[in-house]
């Protein structure tokens, strides 16, 4: 069996207009060529899809049946041409990934926007560290995400939203919380920080690494409200990003350490397929930059770089 585009929309266009002369018509093409095409689509059905009475034609059982699945297929059609034209993952699906800050502060705010500005829009959400988030952008697995300090490849696009910053938190009321805590002093407690995979994890162990010092109990876990909740329930220490906790501090659930030295904050980057970019990309790299301000999700650094191509620049810069 061998149907055609082509004699699906003039299939498609006779039963929408009512007749082999008005769907000539609207095709650009001549009525001897819709009869032609209508011929070769029963042939390849084996069935009879108009029944012909001078003029006026009338549908059969079979031609109904076929209207749906021929609907279909032209707007598949129609939607891949959208899809390719644009180059925008907007018109099909948007796979977006994104660290869990951003997932936990900012994401509903944004689906609600996509779902504002593009109704018919699908999304598919990963939530990952960077090192998963990084691997699939350079697979092309990703049109764009949110990632804290990418590693990917030349045909990637990023652009520097800001720092995550993260802190030292223990129980609310907790009487070693009102201390200057060393590396060597905090070490002494239980801790719970990321995944040994994440980004945090190597930069728990910098920290402590720079004096020396090895956490003598220290637990993992890879999603950040478990970890605050662990914290909260006094059960140890946890290094979270300040800005996702804030609602739990000022609720005095738990409290920010005071540590010497700082805990170093990771750089945040909107990354996205450089092919795909256009009209609609832009409007949705403003739209979630627009909800990073809004939250204050990330912090700004005075010493951002701009570079270009594979590598990095700032929002907003043309």
């Amino acid at each position: 069996m061998n149907v055609t585009l082509d004699q699906l929309k003039a299939f498609d266009r006779v039963v929408k207009l009512g007749t082999f002369h008005a769907a000539a018509l609207a095709l650009h093409i001549t009525q001897p060529s819709v009869s032609t095409r209508i011929k070769e689509l029963e042939a390849a059905l084996g069935a009879r899809l108009f029944v012909r009475n001078g003029p006026r034609i009338r549908i059969t059982a079979e031609g109904h049946a076929l209207v749906a699945y021929a609907e279909q297929m032209l707007e598949t059609t129609d939607a891949i041409g959208a899809r390719f034209k644009t180059r925008s993952p907007l018109k099909s699906v948007l796979r977006i990934g994104m660290n869990e800050s951003f997932a936990l502060i900012s994401f509903i705010d944004l689906l609600k926007k996509l779902e504002l500005y593009y109704p018919q829009i699908q999304t598919s959400v990963f939530i990952g560290d960077t090192s998963t988030l990084s691997s699939k952008l350079n697979e092309r697995q990703l049109d764009i995400a949110i990632v804290s300090e990418p590693v990917v490849d030349a045909h990637v696009t990023t652009l520097y939203l800001g720092e995550n910053e993260f802190g030292w938190f223990a129980p609310y009321g907790a009487a070693f919380a009102k201390d200057e805590l060393t590396p060597k002093a905090l070490a002494e407690h239980p801790m719970i920080v990321s995944g040994p995979n994440g980004l945090l994890y190597a930069t728990a162990n910098a920290w402590f690494a720079k004096t020396g010092i090895t956490p003598k109990r220290l637990t993992t876990c890879n999603n950040i409200w478990v970890t605050m909740q662990v914290v909260a329930q006094g059960l140890a220490v946890g290094l979270l990003p300040t800005r996702v906790v804030r609602l739990e501090v000022e609720s005095r659930r738990i409290t920010r350490l005071n540590v010497k030295p700082d805990v170093r904050s990771h750089g945040v980057y909107m990354c996205y397929q450089t092919s795909e970019f256009g009209s609609e990309m832009a409007t949705l790299v403003d739209l979630v930059n627009e909800l990073i301000h809004r939250h204050s999700l990330f912090v700004a650094s005075k010493g951002a770089k701009l570079r270009r191509g594979g590598g990095r620049r700032e929002v907003g810069e043309a």
